[in-house]
């Protein structure tokens, strides 16, 4: 029985396999998890795996050759199973590319566990994969294209496809900037990846991962990052190869991307927050306007009120004065007998007395009159 480390290892760190022309390559997973291929290639390289019986090979400058769909044959037989063996020869690779050297077949693959998860993109968006502290990526396999029967991923627009049109080597450049994260996000487009359909196919990113402790992986595979960093800081953005985008600008293009990736991921909890924004906002303008318009009607309604008020507190204050001034003037006479008045006040007061004389000289003559008319 696998030990539990033993199987963590097993289905976290890469394996490879290789076969030389007449034997049988050999995948092999534990118990549950499943062959994920990676890379495959079947040609001769100067990678001595296999002795070589081939005088031209030996003599020969050239000695790299490849079958460019080594990866798909791969794929197609031992993809999802637990073991897989394959006999090594170009019958079952096709046309030999290099007649009269002896080749040899390379596999690098990981043992996918029976748990994991899938994220799919469709052209044109953003996929984020995110891990929870302190859990990292771990991914298992990538595919961008399109396949025959996959009519549940993206919308087909535009002729259907006749046959898979899938670009396994996806998982290469996902590994590089997803592998040993805790964050990252992924551009969907035929920029980064080379488009393997015919023009007008709309193609997907298929990728498929795990999260794993940090301890565990470092411990399976120590080369995965530098023992100094920190997993919660690595957070990549994939742009197309041909950005020619200064460092500074990848800020504001990693701000854009994870609040498009938010809203794409948590679309009730974006519009609530929009919708509540929205409304807090108008409800601080109407408190605004109403204390505005309280104030305004304040002032005016005591303005006109305290017009008529101050025009008769006007009156009322000019008589008051008026009676003021002719008390307190008299008063200074009868207290202060030998003070000397100011020239408009003495000349006030002799305009009042002589007034007064006046009216009772008319007095006492009227009453003269009348009595001599009563004698008479």
């Amino acid at each position: 029985m696998t030990s539990v480390p033993g199987y963590l290892s097993r289905i976290i760190k890469s394996h490879s396999a290789h076969a030389c022309d007449g034997e049988r390559l050999r995948l092999h997973c534990p118990r549950h998890s499943t062959i994920s291929v990676l890379s495959a290639f079947y040609g001769h390289s100067e990678l001595q795996l296999c002795p070589s019986h081939s005088h031209y090979a030996m003599t020969s400058g050239n000695r790299s050759c490849s079958k460019s769909t080594a990866l798909q044959k791969i794929v197609s037989e031992c993809q999802g199973f637990r073991d897989c063996k394959l006999p090594v020869n170009n019958r079952v690779f096709g046309c030999d590319p290099c007649p009269g050297t002896t080749k040899y077949v390379l596999v690098s693959y990981k043992c996918k566990p029976t748990e994991h998860k899938t994220k799919v993109g469709c052209e044109g968006e953003v996929i984020k994969l995110q891990c929870k502290h302190p859990r990292v990526i771990n991914i298992y396999s990538a595919v961008y294209g399109r396949g025959l029967e996959d009519d549940n991923h993206c919308s087909l627009v535009g002729k259907p496809t006749v046959f898979d049109c899938l670009y396994y080597g996806a998982v290469h450049s996902i590994l590089k900037t997803c592998y040993g994260k805790q964050k990252c996000f992924i551009v969907v487009n035929s920029q980064q990846f080379p488009d393997p359909c015919f023009p007008g196919t709309r193609k997907y990113l298929s990728i498929i991962y795990s999260c794993v402790p940090w301890t565990v992986l470092t411990e399976a595979d120590p080369s995965v990052l530098n023992p100094t960093s920190d997993p919660e800081q690595n957070e990549v953005i994939l742009k197309p190869k041909g950005s020619r985008r200064p460092n500074s600008g990848s800020i504001i293009v990693s701000n854009s991307l994870v609040t498009y990736a938010y809203i794409k991921e948590h679309p009730e909890t974006a519009a609530l927050l929009f919708v509540s924004s929205v409304c807090l906002g108008l409800l601080c303008t109407l408190c605004a306007l109403a204390v505005r318009v309280s104030c305004s009607g304040d002032s005016g309604s005591r303005s006109p009120g305290e017009s008529p008020r101050k025009e008769g507190a006007g009156e009322e204050d000019e008589e008051d004065s008026d009676h003021k001034s002719s008390t307190g003037s008299s008063l200074r006479k009868s207290q202060y007998p030998g003070e000397i008045p100011d020239v408009s006040e003495a000349a006030d007061l002799a305009e009042r007395i002589e007034r007064r004389e006046q009216i009772l000289l008319e007095i006492w003559m009227n009453t003269c009159q009348n009595g001599i008319s009563d004698f008479n």
